[in-house]
């Protein structure tokens, strides 16, 4: 069917065919794909003559390729050197595939190498960053567009010997929360960790938080390479999680019928969720056992001794690589944990703990005992988000 606009005087002709590609990739990867000849300028005559769409035969299936761009804009997309969109269907099987147009092969090279460049230019302003957001690669804004918003001066929470190493040394002085560069209001600013190598500016001089966190990852089962980490700064979440310890510290104080000591401990966990979304919402909001939806050991929020095991849970962030490659990201919590007991299914609340006094609950139901994989709590901010640890998949 002719297109009703006036025949486009477009860069090539059937006589100097485009470039023509078909992706046969599936719905994880593409796969693009040369169309040859004579196929090629089947696809280039339509085109050039405006059609809206053009039906061939090959390999004893009947094909249909329909055109997505108007007769204007396929001129301006051709003169800009970009790829103009269709679709195959195949009429068999209604099977349908995208395809492109480049104007030329060198057009394409040219393409490919500028998204290159440009992809490039994000990640230097993403590792030379102090601040930094999870954001898609064309979102990421230069490391001047996110400066602080304001700061505080904090006491120091962690400073006794109650807490892990990697708090007792976490910087408190002038809470920093970071101006979202979306605009949007935001409670809590993410300092980004790297390895020096990857970027002095960006890593902050925080060289020994950084070994201590690629010291817990190599421990802790995965196996991959971590690529960087976010610091997690919300100062209300820190506030409610030191409260939160020295509420359920006091309940574990009291004398038991048998006569035992019971302590409170700060344990260095895994968390998985599915959605970068969801990562942000925690940082805001810390962890909420009401979303909880596989509820194995009790209804609470699920943390494991093992970052193999919460990666099945664990979710897949675009960053501004120069591949455009995915990466994975989970929680490093700090989790209060005291007296265990192995939780069943939807569970809630934990049961009471036959050796109190005053009939208190366990503070945590677990897969096993002892030495548990997987440790469930039920009250609000018993866990702190500290880390997004940044892996490869």
């Amino acid at each position: 069917m002719n297109c009703p606009c006036p025949t486009p005087v477009l860069l090539a002709t059937a006589k100097q065919i485009g470039y023509w590609q078909c992706d046969v990739g599936n719905s994880s990867k593409s796969n693009w794909v040369e169309f040859q000849w004579p196929f090629s300028a089947i696809l280039e005559q339509a085109f050039c003559s405006g059609w809206s769409s053009v039906d061939f035969r090959r390999g004893g299936n009947d094909y249909r390729v329909t055109f997505k761009d108007s007769c204007g804009s396929r001129l301006q997309e051709a003169c800009n050197g970009r790829p103009c969109d269709a679709e195959q269907v195949n009429k068999q099987t209604n099977a349908k595939r995208p395809v492109r147009r480049w104007p030329s092969l060198q057009e394409k090279q040219s393409w490919e190498a500028l998204q290159i460049q440009q992809a490039q230019q994000h990640w230097s302003h993403w590792t030379c960053a102090d601040w930094a957001w999870l954001l898609d690669v064309d979102d990421a804004p230069p490391a001047s567009q996110h400066p602080p918003r304001r700061s505080y001066t904090m006491e120091s929470y962690f400073q006794d010997d109650f807490w892990p190493y990697i708090l007792k040394n976490w910087p408190m002085d002038k809470l920093i929360s970071a101006a979202h560069p979306k605009g949007e209001r935001c409670n809590f600013a993410l300092k980004r960790l790297t390895s020096p190598t990857e970027g002095a500016v960006g890593h902050g001089g925080q060289d020994w938080e950084w070994t201590a966190l690629q010291n817990l990852w190599q421990q802790s089962g995965k196996g991959t390479q971590l690529l960087a980490a976010f610091r997690v700064q919300n100062r209300g979440l820190i506030q409610a999680f030191t409260a939160q310890q020295k509420v359920m510290k006091g309940r574990l104080s009291e004398d038991f019928t048998d006569g035992a000591q019971r302590s409170l401990g700060v344990q260095l966990l895994w968390h998985g969720t599915r959605s970068a979304q969801s990562l942000l919402d925690i940082c805001r909001d810390g962890f909420d056992r009401a979303r909880a939806q596989v509820c194995i050991y009790g209804k609470g929020c699920y943390f494991a001794t093992s970052s193999k095991y919460s990666d099945h849970y664990a979710c897949n962030v675009r960053l501004p690589r120069s591949n455009h490659s995915q990466v994975r990201a989970m929680f490093l919590a700090a989790v209060l944990v005291g007296e265990c007991v192995v939780g069943s299914n939807n569970m809630y609340p934990p049961p009471q703990k036959p050796h109190s006094m005053s009939g208190e609950r366990y503070e945590n139901t677990c897969d096993r005992l002892p030495n548990p994989n997987i440790l469930v709590t039920y009250k609000d901010h018993q866990a702190l988000p500290l880390y997004i640890m940044l892996y490869e998949p």
